[in-house]
């Protein structure tokens, strides 16, 4: 199916379909040297060698090609998607609000200005206006256009030829014309990229305002000073992914698509970047009968497989097989046609930094992160002096001309109060911010794999993120550090293979980035930026220590993201990495080995886990240069124990860390998280008043220097409110158990443990408020999360969840299903807890009851005194669970023969195992040094 023009740039003003057009197109093209040439766009000319040239400076045109000045509105496009604001702005064919003024439509190239100004001009021209089109890409054919309109609105003949005996001013010539003009007039000037030329070749009067008419400029020059001081800046922005959607969906000639159709073309709408240059090449491809990429979905696929290879196919589809050789740069060449301008303009940097900034991601990057000191370094002095003055200069000329956007960035979403030890700002600091097109950057990347400047490009983008390590702990460094984390994990993505020294660089900018990613919560951000870390180390040659750095950091990631068979295997490499590098028993060694006992601990596996801490201790007991170390390992065994059920050794061991804790200066985060595991043990061991205290102390604290989202915060939230729940405030507690939920499923993932954990929680509470189909609906939606989130070996929290489903069948009356599966539950946490282990006494306990609610109150009573003895060994006779089993077994002392007939079951109130990681103890940052 033939498709009409769709002219979406001057600049390439697209070669259209009618052989007078193409002729026409022709004529205006100029080579240097023998032999045929074909224009591929303003100013861009590939000879038959398929060397390409620009031409920017004034090449005289013949007197016998009469520059014409009347608009091509063939090539106007057929709808103007997602323009109408504009549109109706810029007139919309009324030019009565627009007599007298001068309006600059400005943008990067591709972005349709010329497209907008052609449907002004037809709109104008069926309102009955005269409009004069000027291509004002060449200061010579400019000056012939305006000869043309001084000509078409005085007609003489004689002042025409005082004008080319050069006697008359041509454009004070057209100006006198059309300020005196009794019919009402549309002045276009298209592709004004080089104002600042043209006024020094026709002097500065060759833009003025005029009563008699309007007068609408073209450019990529968006800069206010280069245009008179009464112009109106108007900018033309990329189109959002609706209107981008619906482009491409009436270029394909699919109007009545499939839902999911549309869905594919909004997300290669966003890919593009909203381009209208890039999205009717895309739509044109997919339209062809003939084309392998016959839907929008497989466009996108091949751009990220063979993003130049898919350019030239959408080329091809796009425009006549005998322009080929002219298109084949229309892409790829659009935005360097800017930088050759502004290179002639003294401006030599711009390509430089274009490239460098094409090896980041298309995030916000801070101006300063462009340092002068490293590209000098980098670079040299080849293209002139690397200052500040002349980085500022490149920049205001890329914003200028519409590649590069300056934008005030907020890179800390909320504000927290400031922390002595991290310096933690206290307010919400805006950065001055660049941001680059995606598909610009897109483009810019493909030609940095030809350039000879590729490796100093990639050298300067690597070691300008990795100076922010000199920045760590200053006052601004957290916003730096977050506008960092897109651009180290895609330099990390594609780096070249040839550069393992450089990817150094950034495996240890990691390690920076990864202390602020836990520290700010960002744990999903951080299990990503060190995968793509991980996924790349086979690419390099690398030394023992990075690669050792890499599987350490990738493991502790896994770990905090609930992905314990991963973070296993990871630490164990790490661990034998270790050995040939940086030694098993050196400070880095030793963390490792501590990774791996708290993932060991945390997949289940309590006996093990619990013989290599104690090993791990007595080592570190003979080492007092690793403090920090030693008080970890007793952290990570008092956690091991109270999950075994030994609170007295556990409560033991946790107060051995906040001694040696106290004897160090330790930053307050892992002051929390040891402090935190104190409480939790009290609050096991039935001393509520001591553990609400703790717990309390160390929320204030995490407040004061955490973000309110922290993985870390939520946790002590959760405990403090499983207290208030143990306490009969349920309704406080359910409340507080949902706000947690919700930031921890947007946070961690709703298969995450400590989310699973907290909708427990809420399923508990409901069933003791009697809204069963709610828990029961809950309760297996964690279920079915542990065996997603591969969280199998978590027999604890399995075995937890079972049981409270089995209360429910036991609430609804089905008593002796709930017997006979509470008897099986008991038998499995007797094996792998062990037959005195709290979570064990619970299931007893509730099963005890359960016989008497079948008519077995004698049964029941025999039980419940084994419930008791067992929870006065193991708790204490003053815990509230033993006084809750004393109270029971009176009551079932007094039950007459045939039993009870209600269901009186205990609270299971599992204090779930919701202990804190060591995230970010004193050893990270010494490891980072």
């Amino acid at each position: 199916m033939r498709q009409s023009s769709y002219a979406t740039g001057s600049e390439h003003a697209l070669l259209p379909r009618d052989s007078d057009i193409i002729l026409h197109i022709k004529q205006k093209a100029k080579v240097s040297g023998p032999g045929h040439a074909y224009q591929a766009g303003r100013d861009q000319v590939v000879n038959e060698s398929n060397v390409f040239n620009v031409y920017m400076g004034a090449q005289p045109l013949p007197d016998s090609a009469p520059v014409p000045v009347k608009p091509p509105l063939n090539l106007r496009p057929r709808r103007l998607h997602g323009r109408d604001a504009k549109f109706q702005k810029l007139g919309a064919g009324d030019l009565q609000p627009l007599l007298g003024d001068i309006t600059v439509l400005h943008g990067m190239g591709g972005i349709g200005k010329t497209a907008m100004a052609l449907a002004i001009a037809g709109a104008m021209r069926r309102n009955g206006v005269r409009v004069f089109w000027v291509q004002a890409s060449q200061v010579d054919s400019l000056r012939a256009a305006l000869r043309q309109i001084a000509l078409q609105l005085s007609g003489g003949e004689a002042q025409a030829r005082e004008v080319a005996a050069g006697t008359l001013n041509a454009t004070d010539l057209a100006w006198e014309a059309l300020h005196t003009s009794t019919n009402p007039w549309l002045l276009i000037f298209d592709s004004a990229d080089n104002p600042t030329e043209i006024e020094r070749e026709l002097g500065p009067g060759w833009l003025e305002g005029s009563a008699a008419g309007a007068v609408l400029v073209t450019t990529r020059q968006g800069s206010a000073d280069l245009w008179p001081a009464e112009a109106k800046l108007e900018k033309l922005d990329a189109l959002d992914s609706a209107a981008g959607a619906e482009m491409l969906l009436d270029l394909a000639g699919k109007p009545e698509q499939h839902p999911s159709e549309r869905d594919a073309a909004r997300a290669l709408s966003m890919r593009l970047g909203g381009i209208p240059l890039a999205l009717r090449l895309a739509g044109l491809c997919v339209s062809q009968p003939l084309s392998p990429l016959r839907s929008f979905e497989a466009f996108g696929r091949a751009l990220d497989r063979d993003f130049e290879g898919v350019v030239d196919r959408a080329v091809d589809a796009s425009l006549r097989p005998r322009t080929d050789d002219d298109a084949r740069n229309l892409v790829m060449q659009t935005w360097e046609v800017s930088l050759d301008a502004l290179e002639q303009q003294d401006i030599p940097h711009v390509r430089s930094i274009m490239r460098v900034l094409s090896c980041w991601a298309a995030s916000p990057v801070p101006v300063e992160l462009l340092s002068p000191k490293v590209l000098l370094r980098t670079h040299g002095q080849d293209d002139g002096p690397w200052t500040g003055l002349a980085v500022e200069r490149s920049l205001r000329a890329l914003n200028a001309v519409g590649l590069i956007d300056a934008i005030d960035e907020n890179p800390v979403a909320r504000p927290v109060e400031d922390n002595a030890f991290y310096r933690w700002p206290s307010y919400v600091r805006t950065h001055r911010c660049i941001v680059v097109h995606p598909l610009v950057a897109e483009v810019n990347a493909a030609h940095l794999e030809r350039s000879p400047d590729r490796a100093r490009s990639w050298a300067a983008a690597a070691r300008c993120v990795g100076a922010l390590r000199g920045m760590w702990g200053t006052e601004v460094s957290a916003g730096y550090w977050q506008l960092a984390v897109p651009h180290v994990a895609s330099m990390a993505a594609r780096l070249p293979s040839a550069y393992g020294e450089l990817f150094e660089v950034i495996g240890d900018t990691q390690m920076y980035l990864s202390t602020y990613l836990r520290l700010s919560g960002q744990y999903e951000a951080g299990y990503r930026s060190a995968m793509v870390l991980h996924e790349r180390l086979d690419s390099f040659h690398l030394s023992e220590k990075i690669r050792f750095l890499v599987h350490f950091d990738y493991a502790e990631w896994a770990w905090h993201m609930s992905r314990l068979e991963e973070a296993a295997a990871l630490v164990a490499e790490a661990c034998r990495l270790a050995d040939g590098s940086v030694g098993s028993e050196s400070f880095l060694g030793l963390m490792a080995r501590e990774l791996a006992i708290a993932i060991h601990a945390e997949r289940g596996f309590l006996e093990s886990g619990e013989q290599m801490a104690r090993e791990l201790c007595k080592e570190l007991e003979s080492q007092p240069k690793f403090f920090e170390l030693s008080m970890q390992a007793q952290h990570h065994l008092a956690t091991i124990l109270r999950e075994s059920g030994r609170l007295d050794e556990a409560e033991g061991h946790s107060r051995r860390a906040v001694q040696l804790m106290d004897q160090m200066h330790i930053p307050p985060f892992t002051r929390a998280v040891v402090r935190h595991e104190l409480g939790v043990i009290l609050w096991h061991r039935g001393h509520l008043g001591q553990a609400l205290q703790v717990l309390d102390e160390v929320l204030r604290l995490q407040k004061t220097t955490l973000p309110p989202w922290h993985p870390s915060t939520l946790v002590t939230r959760y405990d403090i409110a499983s207290i208030h729940g143990i306490q009969g405030n349920r309704i406080r507690a359910l409340i507080d158990f949902t706000d947690i939920h919700l930031i921890e499923q947007e946070l961690l993932g709703k298969d995450h443990r400590n989310t699973l954990q907290t909708k427990h929680q809420i399923g508990q509470i409901l069933v003791e408020l009697k809204e069963l189909d709610q828990a029961e609906s809950a309760l297996r939606e964690v279920e079915e999360g542990y065996r997603n989130g591969g969280l199998q070996d978590r027999s604890a929290d399995i075995l937890s969840t079972e049981h409270e489903i089995v209360h429910i069948k036991a609430q609804r009356g089905r008593h002796a299903e709930a017997q006979r599966e509470w008897r099986k539950i008991l038998e499995k946490e007797r094996q792998h807890l062990g037959a005195e282990h709290p979570s064990t006494l619970r299931t007893h306990y509730n099963w005890a009851i359960c016989w008497a609610t079948l008519g077995f109150p004698g049964v029941a009573r025999t039980e419940m005194k084994k419930v008791l003895a067992a929870r006065r060994r193991a708790l204490g006779a003053d815990h509230y669970e033993t006084r809750q089993t004393v109270r029971m077994l009176a009551d079932l002392t007094r039950l007459p023969p045939e039993g009870w007939r209600f269901g009186g079951y205990g609270r299971r109130n599992v204090p779930t195992n919701r202990e804190e990681r060591r995230s970010n103890g004193p050893t990270s940052n010494v490891s980072r040094d």
